[in-house]
């Protein structure tokens, strides 16, 4: 049987992105949460409505970096990935948690101002694709 993994969201980071050296091997591993809200009819009402979904995203290597660097909380970015089933055990009991490891991120958008006005990213480096809107995106999205 034929199975294929991938998954696209488009969100707003719930946090700042933490990075961390994962390993002896020394490779670098962002951590971030995603915002993705879902819409649908109320079956009572019959009006739209929106939930949001909460995922965790690992970004590997540069884009790690990358995300460390520039990402803030809010910014609102492309992600394309595929699931990963993470399993630990904690008090004995055994957990598991569904993930998205990320091949790569797009930034959408300017960066969020900050409450005085000024970027967040202000005085630091643009990224590539920071400024890319999302109707440049999304036409690259195969649906």
């Amino acid at each position: 049987m034929a199975s294929f993994n991938k998954v696209i969201l488009a969100g707003n980071l719930t946090r700042d992105p933490e990075l961390r050296t994962a390993g002896t091997g020394g490779a670098k591993v962002a951590t971030f949460g995603l915002a993705v809200n879902e819409v649908f009819r109320d079956k009572n009402t019959g009006a739209l409505a929106e939930r949001p979904v909460f995922v965790d995203v690992d970004v590997w290597d540069k884009q790690a970096e990358n995300a460390a660097q520039h990402l803030r909380k809010g910014r609102n970015i492309l992600v394309e990935g595929r699931l990963q089933m993470d399993a630990w055990e904690k008090d004995g009991q055994k957990r598991t948690k569904l993930k998205v490891r990320a091949s790569v991120v797009k930034f959408l958008g300017p960066p969020q101002p900050q409450q005085g006005g000024q970027a967040q990213d202000a005085g630091r480096p643009q990224a590539p694709g920071d400024y890319a809107s999302r109707d440049d995106v999304m036409g690259d999205l195969p649906f």
